[in-house]
């Protein structure tokens, strides 16, 4: 290794940055937009009021009507006493409702609480009393789950929205006679109808609002799968918004297609806000279903879409897809979990074969650093890479437990920095401190728990993982994340239980579902019995996507070299099943 750096000044990525070389020197000198996430998608938008902003399952609104609706939007929770600073708890899907509340909270200096619209109902009481939300925006499908969360909760005023309030009127027609509307108070419970005629005479503050403070708080669940909100600010936000579109060519009106859930910032901040903030097209889809994509390219002709591997995958299966043209593809790009080199050759193929002229590109990040810290572009997109850091986002490669840093080529625990990273853990300095640390640069550096390596050209390499963490689908479709550690807390909890290992299971219409080995501590414990025990508690302590599908009981578990509990033994064994 030591003859690479034989021109190097220092032989450390972070310093000297390799990765620069990749961007235009715009790119690398332009400044970060201050000002609040609203002002930033207005000041580039309001002279083009007619331009398209949103396609809404085929209904298109203009930049007027999105100017128009976060206005109203404004105007009715100021109506209902929400001040600067307060955290408003938004539960919604892909629906223009949640990017209302979300630009109309931060019009008025307030902050929205991203959350799983499909949470479960011991879940969003947990993020709604962490914040202490005293208002809180839910859609009709959780209305009987939650209608007595106010007993529970701070919440003393709930918001009611239809993924039918802004469907086209034969859509809207359809939607109602398939979902019956839920009766509601109208005092406790408000329909968003109801919410924004309430609000019409109602005055919006003008204020100058500090993009330094926190405006987001999203969640992770960081290594052990406990809900932490991450809070970030408009500066943060918008920082990732420019840096995402900074070094590529296009062309205003350009469609994106967003294919993820609001509360995952991946698509919130990336493939929503961030497309808006330049102009683009965004098309907002209630429920992604990853087999109906020729069907969505027919009708939306998507330029731009960031998706996940599975999503990608799907491509593969779906029947005489080769005989579409997806020409009007440009940027396409994964991110949240690895693909092999031999699945992303595979869908590159397939593209050209069907005349896109791209390939797909990916990245790397993390909630705490709002979405993602790396990007690839042509000439350093290697297939088993997630590319190169963002232009304004430093990486670097640490002994793991340390702050030392490593030079090319030797593996590490991947560090991030740089104008994303959260200001910390929602009231958790102590999850904060872990994951931040301030290393000898004098810089606040993310220690993401990622084992990798940096190229001499300052391309990164991911190897493994500190962390175990799953993607998976809720019954709603809602793609979201599976952490299997705190689904062993809960079983373990379990007097029976001496040993619990849970792990993903492959499955083409979850992606992975959760399955537990367990090890009882009596051999002649009635299993049946406990299984069902188990389940109880389950559900009751966790979301049920993360309830497991499967629990298999086992006289003895694989075990490592050093004694550990073997998980990837026992999901090498779960595939080999498969």
């Amino acid at each position: 290794m030591a003859d690479r750096q034989t021109d190097r000044q220092t032989g450390y990525p972070s310093v000297e940055k390799p990765w620069m070389k990749y961007y235009s020197e715009e790119a690398i000198h332009t400044t970060i937009p201050e000002c609040s996430i609203y002002e930033y998608m207005y000041q580039n938008n309001k002279d083009y009021p007619q331009d398209i902003a949103l396609n809404y399952v085929g209904r298109k609104m203009t930049y007027a009507s999105l100017f128009e609706n976060i206005d109203k939007t404004a105007a009715a929770f100021v109506n209902l006493g929400v001040t600067e600073h307060e955290i408003v708890t938004i539960a919604l899907p892909s629906i223009p409702e949640a990017l209302y509340c979300v630009y109309a909270l931060n019009k008025i200096g307030a902050v929205a609480n991203m959350i799983h619209p499909l949470a479960g109902r011991s879940e969003t009481i947990h993020y709604i009393n962490e914040v202490q939300s005293r208002v809180v925006v839910i859609f009709d499908k959780t209305y009987e789950t939650l209608k007595d969360i106010t007993e529970e909760s701070s919440a003393e005023q709930v918001i009611v929205a239809s993924p039918g309030d802004s469907l086209s009127l034969p859509l809207k027609i359809a939607y109602t006679r398939k979902v019956k509307r839920p009766h509601l108070d109208g005092k406790v419970f408000l329909d968003w109808q109801d919410f924004i005629k309430n609000g019409k005479n109602s005055v919006i503050p003008d204020h100058k609002k500090d993009c330094h403070r926190m405006a987001i708080i999203s969640h992770t669940g960081g290594t052990t799968g406990v809900p932490k909100g991450v809070m970030c600010s408009d500066v943060s936000c918008n920082s990732l918004m420019w840096q995402i579109v900074c070094n590529l060519e296009y062309d205003r009106q350009e469609i994106c297609m967003a294919v993820l859930p609001p509360f995952v910032n991946y698509s919130l901040v990336e493939s929503m806000m961030g497309m808006l903030a330049v102009g683009f097209q965004v098309v907002l889809l209630p429920k992604y279903e990853p087999d109906q994509f020729v069907k969505y390219v027919r009708k939306y002709h998507p330029n731009d879409i960031l998706s996940i591997p599975p999503y990608w995958e799907a491509l593969l299966n779906i029947k005489d897809i080769e005989k579409e043209d997806l020409s009007c593809l440009k940027h396409l790009i994964y991110g949240g979990e690895a693909m092999s080199k031999e699945t992303e050759e595979a869908i590159n193929n397939l593209l050209h074969r069907c005349g896109a002229k791209t390939e797909l590109c990916k990245g790397i990040g993390a909630t705490e650093m709002v979405g993602g810290a790396t990007v690839s572009y042509k000439g350093c997109n290697p297939p088993d890479s997630v590319g190169i850091p963002m232009v304004h986002t430093n990486c670097k490669i640490v002994i793991p437990g340390t702050t030392e840093e490593l030079t090319y080529y030797e593996e590490g625990e991947i560090c991030f920095s740089g104008d994303t990273l959260m200001l910390g853990y929602y009231n958790n300095k102590e999850a904060t401190d872990e994951a931040i640390q301030l290393h000898s640069d004098g810089h606040r550096w993310l220690h993401t728990g990622d084992i990798g390596y940096i190229s001499e050209d300052g391309i990164l390499f991911v190897t493994g993982r500190i962390k175990r963490i799953l993607m998976t689908k809720d019954d709603d479709g809602q793609v979201t994340k599976l952490f299997p550690e705190r689904i062993e807390k809960v079983v373990s909890t379990n007097p029976a239980v001496d040993l619990c290992c849970v792990v993903g299971v492959p499955n083409e219409k979850r992606i992975n579902y959760p399955k537990a080995f367990v090890i009882l501590n009596e051999e002649d414990e009635q299993p049946e019995e406990i299984r069902r025990s188990i389940l109880t508690t389950c559900k009751s302590a966790l979301p049920e996507y993360m309830v497991p599908d499967e629990i298999e009981f086992r006289s003895e578990l694989p075990r490592t070299e050093r004694g550990k509990v073997d998980y990837r033994a026992l999901e090498e064994e779960v595939h080999k099943i498969i």
